[in-house]
């Protein structure tokens, strides 16, 4: 018993644990990235999300735009909707973790850290657009209340983030959130649901597995060569038939399963 008090004694005795007697975990440099400065589709893998991505965003920005307001690309990369903030007739500023080789980025900071005194003195920004960055973006909270502070009373926040996607953009790729998601964080710092929707259907989402998933023989024996030649062309003739759609126009499927989310949130004034 005593040998036992005294272990207590010193353990209640010993110095509190603070943040700073723990190592920070390490944090893996950016890769080196060259984003996509028009939205159009690269690979058979984004042949179903790139064209849902671009018409939800561009009819949004012309139902919601504010003609002389401001236009905050949050997570820019190359400033692919640009030309279509501009066209709405919104000034145009871009905000990025970090630049890209020749893109002039008028804010460098990721947008879950310490927002810069330039971007803050801006005032509040009329309609920000954050596009396929959520998932990049480690912490939520920090996200999330950012681009409340950022967006200005009565402004629009239009959001775009994978459910269903491959891997990219490692190891800054973090989740594949749900519209139950983006509404909770939107809620709790204070913003408001205008639209919540789906984007893409199971077909979608087939298609896009079959487009992200080469396959190739595991040896040169004629077999395997045989099999995978076989896999591969018809992987292509697949990627086809979905991305033209007969079978959505003929079978409808379960909408749990679907390949990204669309919001538009708003700030009240």
């Amino acid at each position: 018993m005593v040998a036992a008090h005294t272990r207590i004694r010193s353990v209640m005795s010993s110095p509190p644990i603070t943040l700073r007697d723990h190592a920070s975990p390490a944090v893996a440099p950016r890769p080196p990235i060259v984003e996509r400065k028009s939205y159009i589709s690269k690979s058979r893998q984004e042949r179903f999300i790139v064209p849902l991505i671009r018409e939800n965003v561009l009819d949004a920005l012309a139902a919601h735009a504010t003609p002389g307001g401001r236009a905050l690309d949050a997570g820019c990369g190359g400033q692919p909707f640009r030309t279509a903030i501009e066209g709405v007739g919104m000034r145009y500023f871009s905000l990025d973790a970090v630049s890209q080789p020749g893109i002039t980025t008028d804010y460098l900071c990721p947008i879950d850290g310490v927002l810069p005194e330039s971007v803050l003195a801006v005032g509040g920004f009329d309609m920000i657009l954050c596009t396929e960055l959520l998932e990049h973006v480690a912490d939520w909270d920090a996200a999330w209340r950012n681009l409340s502070r950022l967006l200005r009373p009565g402004g629009k926040l239009i959001v775009t983030c994978p459910f269903f996607f491959p891997l990219h953009e490692e190891p800054y790729d973090f989740f594949r959130p749900t519209l139950h998601a983006i509404s909770y964080w939107a809620t709790r710092h204070g913003l408001d649901p205008v639209e919540l929707r789906k984007m893409g259907d199971a077909w979608d989402v087939i298609g896009t597995a079959i487009g992200a998933s080469g396959p190739s023989p595991v040896s040169k024996w004629p077999l395997p060569w045989l099999v995978g030649t076989l896999a591969s062309k018809k992987r292509k003739l697949a990627c086809w038939w979905l991305s033209v759609r007969p079978l959505a126009r003929w079978i409808k499927t379960r909408d749990t399963l679907y390949l990204g989310n669309f919001a538009v949130l708003s700030k009240p004034n």
